[in-house]
């Protein structure tokens, strides 16, 4: 059962980051400045009611008092309001960080399986539009709803007080009020809910569009990327002008109401003096006071309308809070087998599959003892990549079992794991940070002389030493001011850095030049060395050193042997070595992906 939403906004300020004082400074000064207006219009009334008295009556010890009640009053708030108004806004901006950081957090934990299901422009909106979306809850929602019921609550007790007929008249037209509000409240409720869903597509399609900037030029496609923008903009832009229609009628409706009750007030009130039951000072009073009461008569339809909308954009914050992170997957105990002197992984009758559907991998079983070289050979969709996916414990619903010195996977934590692995991918990613960091994400607390030897086992010292700040260079969004090689040996540096016992290397020498390969495969033999070490790859340079070669076809072994061994026969691994392997000069590519 799903907590309230309201309950669970709140409880950012109390723990997941919050502590006791923030949450508790924050209900004082919500307390205190809800109260403001109350105040402010009860100091207003009061002094109003004795000053115009006093001038009918002529009576000057009263009009003093009066005076003297209001600026006291006035100066109280003017003095105190300022300090409680920053310690509000201080609990309120501290509540949006912490909010911020967890979803942060918790989107760098979600499975891979979660974070494929979704557009990166998906999570860019949750962290950015429905996190500041949300903060309106709490941030100026809330305190006005209190403000404004405070203020309602205590101006109808004073207006009781003073007269019972003028106290029944204005709560009876105002609950007239909230019934013309209310008939409006659920068709801008979901106007406002439409809205956030598209701003959602919005963000996604202008993260496509920057993202892919560089194809968008390429194959001059500017316009149509330009007209289905436009095409989500327009629909915001409708819906925004239907919401603004409600929000204008009710609005010209609520005021229109409020003068005529202020006007029969008037009327009302001039009779209930001809019969002395008030004074005119108490009629001033009683105008006053009502203000705020068909303020919040006429509006709360409208707090309602905007509280709701804030709670839609907190629940898609929780949406993506709720989903189960790596770390809290249900680990299924198995027994471990007692290793081998040698063995390193094992693989036994492994099945798995993306959507619970259709199978990638089909019953694979194999064993990799210590620092062997072993390369996976296949078409493309056999199941390699997704191979390296379940080593790297990104998908841990498979069936079988998959062992890494002796212990199952799934009984590994995530750090565990992954620190006893290093891996080096096709694509490779770099920060938009120094290469000195970037290097160093392989180990947080090298110093800068080992990020420097290991720049110099992967053959990059010499070009990083050539560029303006040397190891302190930016290398860009992607690494975009480096070259494929470049960038592959960077990460190939901070996999040497991590010096984990196990190696992936998925295509690490795909797209480059003959020159840039061979810079790149030296480099791969220097991260190789005492490794065990998983390849996927389509280089002759790679494929030929390895100890053994496995092929996959359709998420089946259907092969295994050395180079030598495979091509003597009349296998699957020879035909894909004609197509590709054959003429090392050319260097032809095998397309490996999975």
């Amino acid at each position: 059962m799903k907590r309230n939403r309201l309950i669970r906004l709140f409880s950012f300020m109390w723990r997941n980051g919050g502590n006791f004082l923030l949450g508790l400074s924050y209900l004082l000064t919500l307390l205190i400045l809800s109260s403001n207006n109350f105040l402010f219009n009860y100091v207003a009334a009061i002094s109003l009611k004795s000053i115009t008295d006093a001038i009918v009556n002529k009576d000057r010890e009263l009009l003093l008092q009066g005076i003297w009640f209001l600026f006291k009053g006035f100066g109280i708030i003017v003095l105190i309001f300022p300090f409680i108004g920053y310690v509000y806004q201080y609990a309120v901006r501290k509540t949006t960080m912490i909010i911020r950081e967890n979803l942060f957090k918790h989107i760098m934990n979600l499975p891979m399986r979660e974070i494929s299901k979704r557009h990166s422009g998906d999570f860019l909106s949750r962290i950015n539009f429905d996190v500041n979306t949300a903060e309106g809850v709490y941030s100026w929602q809330v305190m006005i709803i209190l403000s404004a019921t405070l203020s309602a609550i205590g101006n109808s007790f004073i207006i009781f007080k003073i007269n019972k007929i003028m106290f029944i008249y204005t709560v009876s037209i105002g609950l007239i009020n909230v019934l013309i509000n209310y008939l409006f409240m659920n068709s801008i409720r979901k106007i406002s809910n439409e809205i956030q869903n598209t701003f959602s597509k919005i963000t996604q399609k202008l993260s496509d569009i920057i993202g892919g900037a560089f194809i968008i030029r390429s194959f001059n496609i500017g316009k149509i990327i330009f007209d289905k923008y436009m095409e989500l903009n327009n629909s915001l832009y409708k819906l925004s002008l239907k919401r603004v229609k409600y929000f204008s009628f009710l609005s010209s409706l609520n005021y229109s109401i409020g003068t005529l009750i202020f006007f029969g007030e008037l009327a009302l009130g001039g009779l209930i003096i001809f019969y002395n039951q008030i004074t005119f000072g108490d009629l001033i009073a009683t105008v006053q006071l009502t203000g705020p009461i068909f303020w919040f008569f006429g509006n709360l339809g409208n707090f309602i309308i905007n509280l709701q909308t804030s709670l839609a954009g907190a629940e898609r914050v929780f949406e993506v809070l709720d989903l189960p992170s790596e770390k809290e997957e249900i680990v299924r105990k198995r027994k471990e087998i007692v290793k081998n002197n040698s063995e390193i992984i094992r693989f036994e009758d492994v099945h798995f599959s993306y959507d619970g559907d259709e199978e990638v991998l089909k019953g694979i079983s194999f064993s990799i003892d210590e620092k062997m070289k072993v390369a996976f050979v296949g078409e493309t969709g056999s199941g390699k990549s997704t191979i390296f996916k379940l080593l790297l414990g990104f998908y841990k619903d498979y069936q079988g079992s998959i062992y890494i010195y002796g212990k199952e996977l799934r009984n590994y934590s995530i750090d565990e794991l992954r620190n006893l692995i290093s891996y080096v991918p096709q694509d490779v990613y770099l920060f938009n940070d120094t290469i000195l960091e970037n290097v160093r994400y392989g180990k947080l607390d090298a110093k800068e002389e080992d990020v420097i030897n290991a720049l110099k086992l992967a053959n990059a010292y010499e070009f990083v030493e050539r560029l303006p700040n040397g190891i302190y260079t930016k290398v860009g969004e992607r690494g975009i001011s480096l070259s494929g090689g470049q960038r592959q040996r960077i990460a190939i540096a901070r996999g040497i850095l991590k010096n984990s016992p196990i190696l992936l290397l998925d295509e690490a020498t795909s797209s480059l030049d003959s020159e840039s390969e061979e810079l790149v495969v030296q480099a791969l033999r220097n991260l190789m060395k005492d490794k065990t070490t998983l390849i996927i790859a389509h280089r002759h340079s790679i494929i030929v050193d390895a100890n053994r070669i496995i092929v996959i076809d359709d998420g089946k072994i259907i092969e295994e042997g050395t180079h030598e061994e495979l091509i003597s026969l009349n296998s699957k691994y020879k035909d894909l070595w004609k197509k590709s392997f054959k003429d090392s000069n050319i260097k032809d590519t095998l397309d490996v992906h999975s």
